[in-house]
This record gives C-alpha cells, sequence and structure tokens, in this order.
C-alpha cells in the first residue's frame, strides 16, 4: 500500500519536469537545454544521454546495497526494474532524469550513512549541495560576496539544527514522557472538520473574495464567466484530494496512539489559516489578472519585517501550545465544538459570496447576450463639419508626470498634439476613480470634502456628476454622446446593476456607444485556442497557490509569492503568450477604432462627446518601438525606470504611450475630416498612478505627486502649433468649466443650478490622502467614509512638485 501511494507522486514529477517550459532553453552547468535529452556523449555521430546511464547505475548500487542475498533470484526483480526506468527515461529531458538521479542518490546516502554515521552523512549532503550549487553557477563566481553570504547562512542553519537535534536526542525519554498521553473519539472528528474548514477557506472565500471584487474583470480575461465556476470547483477539488482525501489517508497510515498529534497539527493549522487570513493586511495595492501585485516591491514592504515575522510565528508556536494544553486536559471534545463553530461562520460567509458570485454572472450574462445580438455599433460619435465639436477623452489612471518622458522619446507626439497646451502642474482630489472621477465631470461640487456634506446617498450624488457634462450640453442644443461610461463594462464600479446603462442614458435623450470588446474578436482570431487554454490552466494553478499566500506565517509568504510566480513556471521571458489579457485588447482595440464609428455629419449644429478609456490602467508590455498590441512582445525597449523589467512603472510607461500614439491616430483622422479647427478637444485622467515612481522625482514627490497627478491636456478652437506647456496650477475639477466656456453662457449644473466657475481653488485645494477606498462597496451609507481616514493636504497652488506648498491636515465634517 505504501508503494501504491507513490505512484500518484512519481506520475505528477514525471508530468510536471516533461511539460515545465520554464526549462526550455535553461542550461545548467555541462547541459546546454535542461528540456531536451542530454546528449553529452557523441560516438561516431551517435548522441548518447549519460543521464539516464547514470541513473540506472545508481539504482543497481542501491540494489547491491539493499539486497543481502548472493541469490540470482533476489536480484532479478529490482535489476529489471532499473532497466525497465533507464528505457522509460532513457529520451526524457534532462530535468527529469536529473531529478530522478539525485532523488535516488540522496536515498543511497541516506541508507549507508545515516544509522551507522550521521555526522558523515549531513557533511557529505553539505558537501554535495555546495558542489551542486557551484557546478550550476559556474558563471556567477564574480558574486563571491553573495554566495559567501549565502554558505554563512547554510553553515549556521546546519548548526543550529545540529544542537536542536542533539538536545532532542539527548533529552528524548523525559520529552517523550511529557508529550504522551490518550487519544479520544474526537481525533477523527477534529481532522475531519479541520480539513473541511480550510477547503471553504481556500477554495471559497479567498479566491470568491478576490474574484467578486471585479467579476466583469475576471469575466472579460477568463472569456467567459463558465470558466470563473471551472476556476473555483477545480481549486476545490485540488484542495479536497490535499485535506481530506490525502489527510484521512496519512491519518489512518499513522498508529493509534499517535494520531492525536495530527489531530493537534490539524486544528493549529486551522485556527494559525483563519488568523492569517483575517489579518492578512489590507494595503497590498492592486492585484492584476496574473495575480500579480502592481507594486513590485510591496510583499516585502508587508511581510518582510524582521519584528513581524517573528511575532506572526509566535502567534503559531502560542496556538500549538494552545491546542496542545486542551488535549493534555482532555478537552478535545469542547475544542470539537469549537472548530465546528468556526466552520459553520465558514459555511455562512461562502454562502454569502456564492451568492454574490451569482448574481454578478447572471448580471454579466444577461448583458453579455444583449450585446451578442448586435455585435455592430449601432450608434455613432457624431461631429459637425459646420457647428462646434466639443470631445473629453478620459483615460483612467493616466499620470500626467509620465508625458514628459513620452515626448522625450517620441519627440513627433508635439506635431501630433498640434494646438494643444499640456497643463503639468495638474492635481486630483483623490487616487482612485471611485472619487477622483466625480470632480472632473462634475466640477467643485462634487470633490470628496463637499460630497460628504451632502446628505444623500452617495451613489445617488455620483452618479449625477457623471451625468452633469452630458446633460447640460443636451440641454443647450448639442448632441450629447456617451463612449463606454464607468460602470457600464466594469461590474465592480456600478452603483446601480440592476438598471441597463443603455436605458439611463437612452431615456435622458443622450447617445449611448457601447465599444468596450466590440473589435475584441479581430485580435482574438489572432490567438489559437492553445494559448487560452494555457493562460485558463495558468489561472488555475496562480489562485491554488494564491489560496496558501493568504494564510501561511508571514516569512513563508515571499516565498509562495516568489515575484509574483507563485512557485510556478512564470518565469520564463514568453510567459506573456500565456495570458489571455482581453481586458487590455479591449482598451487597445476601442483606441483604435474610434475613427470607425465616428461620422461626419453636416445636419448637426453642435456636438459634445464624452469618451472612456482605461488603457493606461491596463498596465502590460507592447511591442517597442510603436508599442502596439501583439501575442508575444521581443522588444521591450529601454527601461527608464528601476532595472526591474517587471517594474509597475516601465509597463504604465508602455500602455500610457500607447495610448498617446492611438490618440493621436484620431486626431490625424479629425484633421483630415476637417473638423479639427472647429472641435475643442480635452485629454484627461482622473488620478495619477500610485504605482510610477518618476526616476527624477525625489522621494516625497513619488509618493505624493504622482498618485494625485492627472493628465490634463486642452486643445481650444482653431488652435495651431506644436504643444505647449503651461504651468498654471490646474485640478482637473477645472474640466467643466474648461469644455463650457465661451460655448455655453451662464454655464450652470443641471442639477443643482449651481454656476460653473474655478473660483474654489484661489485658496488652495485639499487633495484626500487614502488611495485605497476604490471600490463601490466601500461607499455603502449616505456619507463618503472620510470621516474613517480625515487625512488631507492641503496645497495653496503654485508649484506642486514643491514639497513647500504641501501642508498635512485634518479634514473634520462640521
Amino acid at each position: 500500500f505504501s508503494l501504491l501511494l507513490q505512484i500518484p507522486f512519481f506520475i505528477a514529477a514525471y508530468h510536471f519536469f516533461s511539460n515545465l517550459e520554464l526549462f526550455n532553453g535553461l542550461s545548467w552547468g555541462l547541459l546546454s537545454d535542461l528540456s531536451k535529452p542530454d546528449q553529452l556523449l557523441n560516438i561516431f555521430g551517435l548522441n548518447i544521454n549519460i543521464l539516464p546511464i547514470t541513473m540506472t547505475v545508481i539504482n543497481i548500487l542501491s540494489c547491491e546495497m539493499y539486497i543481502k542475498s548472493n541469490s540470482i533470484k533476489a536480484r532479478i526483480q529490482p535489476y529489471c526494474l532499473a532497466i525497465i526506468f533507464l528505457f522509460v527515461l532513457y529520451d526524457s529531458p534532462s530535468i527529469l532524469v536529473l531529478y530522478w538521479s539525485f532523488n535516488n542518490f540522496f536515498y543511497l546516502l541516506k541508507n549507508k550513512y545515516m544509522d551507522t554515521n550521521p555526522k558523515r552523512y549531513m557533511l557529505v549532503l553539505l558537501g554535495i549541495s555546495l558542489l551542486v550549487y557551484f557546478f550550476g553557477n559556474h558563471r556567477n563566481f564574480e558574486e563571491i560576496n553573495f554566495l559567501l553570504i549565502q554558505i554563512i547562512k547554510i553553515l549556521v542553519l546546519l548548526l543550529i539544527a545540529f544542537f536542536i537535534i542533539k538536545f532532542l536526542i539527548k533529552n528524548y525519554n523525559k520529552i517523550a514522557e511529557k508529550l504522551t498521553f490518550s487519544a479520544d473519539n474526537s481525533v477523527i472528528s477534529i481532522v475531519v472538520i479541520c480539513s473541511l474548514g480550510l477547503i471553504l477557506l481556500q477554495g471559497i472565500i479567498i479566491p470568491l473574495g478576490l474574484l467578486t471584487s471585479d467579476l466583469s474583470f475576471f469575466a472579460i480575461e477568463l472569456n467567459d464567466t463558465k470558466n470563473i465556476i471551472k476556476v473555483v470547483v477545480e481549486n476545490i477539488f485540488s484542495l479536497t484530494g490535499l485535506y481530506l482525501f490525502w489527510g484521512l489517508i496519512v491519518l489512518f497510515l499513522i498508529k493509534k496512539e499517535y494520531r492525536v498529534y495530527f489531530a493537534i497539527l490539524s486544528a493549529s493549522i486551522y485556527m494559525f489559516s483563519l488568523f492569517n487570513y483575517l489579518n492578512f493586511g489590507d494595503d497590498l495595492g492592486t492585484l492584476n489578472f496574473r495575480l500579480v501585485f502592481e507594486r513590485s516591491n510591496v510583499i516585502e514592504e508587508a511581510f518582510g519585517n524582521g519584528l513581524a515575522q517573528f511575532l506572526n510565528g509566535s502567534i503559531l508556536i502560542f496556538i500549538l501550545a494552545f491546542v496542545f494544553f486542551i488535549f493534555k486536559k482532555s478537552f478535545s471534545k469542547q475544542l470539537k465544538y469549537v472548530v465546528l463553530v468556526l466552520l459553520i461562520s465558514e459555511l455562512i460567509i461562502s454562502g454569502m459570496y456564492i451568492h454574490k458570485l451569482k448574481n454578478g454572472i447572471n448580471f454579466i450574462n444577461e448583458y453579455n447576450d444583449i450585446n451578442k445580438q448586435n455585435w455592430a455599433l449601432s450608434n455613432s460619435i457624431e461631429l459637425s463639419n459646420t457647428g462646434k465639436n466639443v470631445i473629453i477623452i478620459f483615460l483612467d489612471r493616466f499620470a500626467g508626470c509620465l508625458l514628459p518622458m513620452l515626448i522625450e522619446e517620441k519627440p513627433e507626439l508635439k506635431k501630433d498634439y498640434s494646438g494643444f497646451v499640456f497643463y503639468p502642474n495638474t492635481l486630483s482630489f483623490h487616487g482612485c476613480t471611485v472619487l477622483g472621477y466625480p470632480p472632473l465631470v462634475g466640477g467643485y461640487e462634487y470633490i470628496p470634502q463637499v460630497m460628504d456634506k451632502d446628505e444623500r446617498s452617495f451613489a445617488e450624488k455620483w452618479f449625477e456628476a457623471s451625468l452633469m457634462l452630458l446633460t447640460l450640453f443636451k440641454n443647450n442644443n448639442y448632441f450629447s454622446t456617451v463612449v463606454d461610461p464607468i460602470g457600464d463594462y466594469d461590474y465592480n464600479m456600478r452603483f446601480y446593476k440592476n438598471e441597463s446603462f443603455s436605458d439611463i442614458y437612452s431615456s435622458r435623450g443622450i447617445n449611448y456607444i457601447k465599444m468596450a470588446g466590440k473589435y475584441n474578436y479581430k485580435f482574438q482570431i489572432q490567438n489559437d485556442d492553445q494559448n487560452n487554454y494555457k493562460f485558463l490552466e495558468q489561472f488555475e494553478k496562480n489562485i491554488y497557490v494564491y489560496s496558501f499566500f493568504n494564510i501561511v506565517a508571514k516569512f513563508c509568504k515571499t516565498i509562495i509569492y516568489d515575484n509574483g510566480n507563485y512557485l510556478l513556471a512564470s518565469r520564463n521571458n514568453d510567459y506573456h503568450l500565456y495570458y489571455s489579457e482581453n481586458a487590455l485588447i479591449s482598451a487597445y482595440s476601442s483606441l483604435l477604432f474610434l475613427k470607425d464609428i465616428t461620422k461626419i455629419n453636416g445636419e448637426r449644429n453642435n456636438t459634445f462627446t464624452l469618451i472612456h478609456n482605461d488603457l493606461p490602467h491596463n498596465v502590460h508590455f507592447l511591442h517597442y518601438p510603436d508599442y502596439e498590441y501583439v501575442r508575444r512582445v521581443t522588444d521591450f525597449g529601454k527601461s527608464k525606470f528601476t532595472e526591474d523589467k517587471n517594474d509597475a512603472g516601465f509597463k504604465s510607461y508602455h500602455t500610457s504611450m500607447a495610448s498617446m500614439l492611438l490618440i493621436s491616430k484620431y486626431l490625424n483622422y479629425l484633421k483630415q475630416s476637417g473638423v479639427y479647427d472647429n472641435t475643442r478637444i480635452i485629454i484627461v485622467s482622473d488620478h495619477g498612478n500610485i504605482n510610477v515612481k518618476i526616476p527624477y522625482f525625489t522621494q516625497f514627490q513619488n509618493e505624493y505627486i504622482t498618485p494625485f497627478n492627472p493628465l490634463l491636456m486642452v486643445k481650444d478652437f482653431n488652435q495651431q502649433g506644436d504643444l505647449r506647456i503651461d504651468n498654471s496650477f490646474m485640478t482637473n475639477a477645472d474640466v467643466p468649466y474648461i469644455v463650457t466656456k465661451e460655448v455655453i453662457n451662464n454655464p450652470k449644473n443641471p442639477f443643482t443650478g449651481k454656476l460653473l466657475s474655478t473660483d474654489d481653488k484661489k485658496k488652495g485645494v485639499d487633495v484626500y490622502l487614502n488611495k485605497m477606498f476604490w471600490n463601490t462597496s466601500h461607499f455603502t451609507s449616505n456619507r463618503v467614509i472620510l470621516d474613517k481616514y480625515p487625512r488631507f493636504n492641503h496645497i495653496n497652488g503654485g508649484d506642486i512638485l514643491n514639497e513647500s506648498n504641501w501642508k498635512f491636515i485634518k479634514y473634520r465634517n462640521k
């Protein structure tokens, strides 16, 4: 039976190493490609694989050591097995044969030395480990300081382990006497309950907590809502196999008198996992669709602190001691009821998440069914060639401080954006869309402090702001159009989830256009089904390991996270191939095909158009030098940020550059169509980017400027000449005044009747510092949550880069 249990692990190892694309082209020592047979020996043009032969020799030596009899009958079976393995693994990848050879070799050493001379075994093991390290890293010997540090760490750990083992051996009888106690009938119940609890926590609560936080986003990336369910179900099955199936097998293989220790371990791991999940931390920033945090060093900052790791480890020891004490005092029955209560609580929470997932999927499916009925765009952006056109192009999360760097690389942008004025000295009022967008489209009546004093529901105030300009222009006989309004394609940002956005805008006489996702098929036909399958498969593996990342001790989180690789094969340069990137494609194609949905209508007098796009938000590498979307990026260009190629700032640079290049194509189309001069265009974002670190900024500027510095570019009617820079102090709440200036007399908010102006910034503005409240679920009451984190920065005006112009204040709602 014990041999039978090893077979699944051998099969898993065989498939894992045979199909692991991480090793494609990867060399180690004399082996040029670990994904192929070694072919180290060539005789008369015939390539011979040395590693399988070496493995067979080790197996035969093991047979000689294990078999004490001289009988041929006793030797024939193990020898035959060794020969069979030689033929089975002869043409296998080098990495698989290496794994199997080392496995057998260390087992051979263990059997020869561990019982007779354990010290010699440890020394031999250490020596071989160092030789392997030297052999595999012979090209990096110049990093001698790093190598010495690693050796010292290993020696210190071995020394500590030696003294611990020596102490345990010396005091074995005393320790065994104290640890021994009789088991009872609660053992199996506790193991089963704790296993079910971990399955619920890691299989439902953690994955659904992540997936339902932005369901539309994951539905787009996984191609179908059915794949969301598939990911969750696969995760539950995997965890059930790990905890319940294998857990019970291990339990029943253990002698009855020792099963109580397994129950102690199960209860301790379960309670410690719950503790870590509930204290996971909410300041880690944004996860992308690969489940990688966009801030590259956030894990080290959050969990790398030695004191925090020590305290967290101490809690684990305390829980172990506490559970052991309960068993020692024969209170295991009471413990069974405690973990049962925890399990019931998890069942309730799981039910809530499943209900939320069901409602979200139903909404997305209904929405997609409506869209699939007519993939053609029924409406168009209509521009007048005789009257006036006003266009706002909203780019979610475009950091204004990136634009000078973009122009430095592509100076031709100055000509493409002829007539535009760039305002680098611009602030937003919040670092996230939920509070950064309302002032942009509503003006100073919708900045956080003013909204906080309004007793209406937050959803009502937010939606009013989003309709203000569209309604104002419509009321002044402008043909008003909205393209991809925020909350439409983003389920997470919808305040009214049961209403059709098309009906909301159309019923108010506003031309509604849905572009997001309409042109995805033009890109998807370039990607075969195998790549989409690989993405789904990789995502399933990542979310499985991500569930462990949420519950393990702090000193293990960095190891589990593995720089976003989650201990899986995501390090190779081609791993961009395995992700569908549908959200990126959707945003990219929406800008690319803007001209295809724009119609010059001589019958229109005046038009107003509000276009939304989140390409800068979908940080990703694009193909240099034109920053075009391709499935396989082979040229990334030279990073202007850190040496880390995966730096979030570098990726943001790519998608921001792509946004500017795609919009420039649209501007050239307007010029060719003869409507450029009679069109006022504002390109603006809702906030900056917390993950961007401008190389020439100070630490203060990167911490307080880049998250709150939105893009603001304005081209007025009949303006010509290369792109200019104006350092006037601005905020994105100035946009409503700018777009209505001299085209609407005495422009007033149609909902409040207040005159639009920029007077509110004369005495400076207050920027709300909390960048973590970004989800609509954070704003469930009729008040903004400023009272929970009332910290602001007051800027008197002038140069926002000057730290002396910033003053920390605490807001109190009176």
